[in-house]
C-alpha cells in the first residue's frame, strides 16, 4: 500500500465521484481506478460499490474513512522528520514558481537568496500555473509561488503581490485611444492570449462570458512575447500583465489596463495543507514577504 492510495480514497469520499476526484488530483480516470483496485487488494475488501445514485462507501469503506486521516498524518509526519533530518545536512530546497512570477517579483532574488543564505541549495523550477500546483501536491517542490485562484481546501496560500492585466492594442485600431479597457471593447476583436494552463486564460473567458459573450480567441500560446509581436502586426489584441509591459515596448502598441479591478493577475505562496511547512520553506517565505515589502 501507498499513501497517496489512501490520499486517492478520501478524495473520492469527499468528491463522491471517480471523474471528479481524477480532475481535482491532476491524474486519469483510468489510473484512479486502478490506484483503488490496487488498495481494495491490499485489504482483501471492497470499498465502494456502485448504484442509481453513483458509489457508495461499503462498510469497509467506511471504517477506512474514519481512520484514513489519522494514518496519513502520522506517516507524512514521520516522512516530514525524516526528510527535515536530512535537509539539516544536505539543506536542500525546491521551490516551484509559476512562469512569470519571478520576473514580477524581481530577478534577482535567486541569486540574492543565496547571498544571504548561501547554506541552502536553492533549486529553481518554473511550470504553467496549474502544473506548478501539481507539481507541489506530487511533492517534486517543496513549495510553490503560482497565481490565484487558488484551491484552499489543497494549500495553504498567503497572497503576496497583485499585478495589473492590460490589453496589447495598435494604434490603428481606435479603442488604443481609450485610457482603459473594457471587456465589452473586446467582444469583435481576435484575441492573443496565453494558453489555457494558465489561470489567466480561464479568468479572461470568464468575464466575457459573464458579459454576455464568447471572446474571439484567434491564438493561444505558452510564449510571453507572442501577444506582443502579433499586436505589433496588427493581427489581433494581446492580454498581458503589466510588469512585461515595462520589459516589451513596440512604439505603435499600446499597452492599456482593464477598467474591471477584479481582473487581476495574484501571487499567492503556497504550501501543502497536509504538510507541516519546514524552517527551510519558512526562511524562504520570510525571504520573499521582506523582498515584497520594500
Amino acid at each position: 500500500m501507498e499513501i497517496k492510495q489512501l490520499k486517492y480514497f478520501l478524495q473520492i469520499c469527499e468528491d463522491q465521484s471517480f471523474t471528479k476526484a481524477a480532475k481535482n488530483l491532476f491524474i486519469t480516470q483510468q489510473g484512479l481506478s486502478k490506484s483503488i483496485k490496487s488498495l481494495e487488494n491490499y485489504f482483501q475488501a471492497p470499498l465502494f460499490y456502485r448504484n442509481i445514485h453513483g458509489i457508495m462507501l461499503t462498510e469497509h469503506g467506511t471504517y477506512l474513512k474514519e481512520h484514513a486521516h489519522i494514518i496519513i498524518k502520522e506517516l507524512d509526519s514521520i516522512h516530514e522528520t525524516f526528510k527535515e533530518i536530512s535537509n539539516s545536512k544536505s539543506k536542500n530546497l525546491s521551490v516551484g514558481f509559476a512562469f512569470g512570477v519571478i520576473m514580477a517579483i524581481s530577478t534577482e532574488l535567486i541569486t540574492d537568496f543565496h547571498s544571504l543564505h548561501p547554506h541552502i541549495n536553492l533549486e529553481i523550477i518554473e511550470y504553467p500555473d496549474f502544473q506548478c500546483e501539481a507539481a507541489l501536491l506530487e511533492e517534486h517542490i517543496d513549495i510553490a509561488l503560482t497565481i490565484g485562484p487558488v484551491d484552499e481546501k489543497k494549500f495553504d496560500a498567503v497572497k503576496i503581490k497583485t499585478q495589473k492585466p492590460h490589453a496589447l492594442i495598435n494604434e490603428l485600431n481606435p479603442i488604443s485611444q481609450k485610457k482603459s479597457i473594457d471587456f465589452i471593447d473586446l467582444k469583435n476583436e481576435n484575441i492573443i492570449i496565453v494558453n489555457d494552463n494558465f489561470k489567466i486564460f480561464h479568468s479572461f473567458v470568464r468575464k466575457c462570458v459573464d458579459l454576455g459573450f464568447e471572446p474571439n480567441i484567434s491564438l493561444t500560446t505558452a510564449e510571453i512575447f507572442v501577444p506582443y509581436k502579433l499586436s505589433r502586426l496588427n493581427k489581433g489584441v494581446g492580454i498581458t500583465v503589466d510588469f512585461v509591459s515595462k520589459d516589451i515596448y513596440y512604439p505603435n502598441v499600446f499597452s492599456i489596463p482593464f477598467s474591471d479591478s477584479s481582473f487581476s493577475w495574484d501571487i499567492y505562496i503556497i504550501t501543502r495543507k497536509d504538510k507541516k511547512c519546514q524552517k527551510l520553506a519558512s526562511t524562504f517565505i520570510n525571504y520573499i514577504k521582506k523582498l515584497i515589502d520594500k
